[in-house]
């Protein structure tokens, strides 16, 4: 066998690895994609109970842009549904569910004191940030810059298309009153 033969068998293998290893990768990531969803096609987790003395639970930096330079359709055109599922830890207390951009819930919030969710330790419990400031907010569902909302003393459903921007989620007692506690369900597909 000539050398330039031994030679491009020897490169043949070496790429065979990674190439096996993208294989395997790809089908672990395709059976978890297609045995994680339930009947409506939603990948879900569920957080242990979202619970704050304060007036609000918000999830902010929610940031569903491009790369620079991409135009917006590109995330538009991924089609990607977020649902919300929240239940009150009280089944005679009316809770509020809302999706509204990063702004208008800071302005909403501002001086009123809340809890923001910054992340999710390796148990799916929440790390919160306390903002300092007032227990008195108008009710949420009478402000007008939400883009999906759901409220009621049952489980309350959200379901948003994602599109490009910085939002947040809020979580409050639907009359505005501090003292909140939920359980919550996010999916997305």
């Amino acid at each position: 066998m000539r050398a330039s033969r031994v030679v491009a068998l020897v490169f043949g293998c070496l790429l065979l690895i990674p190439a096996i290893a993208v294989l395997v990768t790809g089908g672990a990531i395709a059976v978890g994609y297609a045995a994680g969803r339930d009947d409506d096609g939603y990948i879900n987790v569920t957080l242990d109970r979202l619970e704050t003395d304060t007036v609000a639970i918000t999830a902010d930096d929610l940031g569903f842009t491009t790369e620079p330079g991409s135009p917006d359709w590109v995330l538009d055109a991924l089609d990607t549904d977020l649902r919300i599922r929240a239940t009150g830890a009280d089944p005679d207390d009316e809770i509020f569910i809302g999706i509204a951009s990063q702004r208008d819930v800071d302005d909403y919030l501002r001086g009123v004191a809340h809890d923001e969710v910054i992340d999710l330790d390796d148990e799916l419990d929440a790390v919160f940030r306390t903002q300092p400031g007032g227990t008195s907010v108008a009710p949420p569902a009478e402000q007008d810059f939400w883009v999906a909302t759901a409220t009621g003393s049952d489980t309350n459903e959200l379901r948003w298309e994602a599109t490009s921007g910085q939002w947040a989620v809020v979580a409050m007692n639907a009359d505005g009153t501090p003292g909140v506690a939920v359980d919550v369900r996010v999916g997305a597909k």
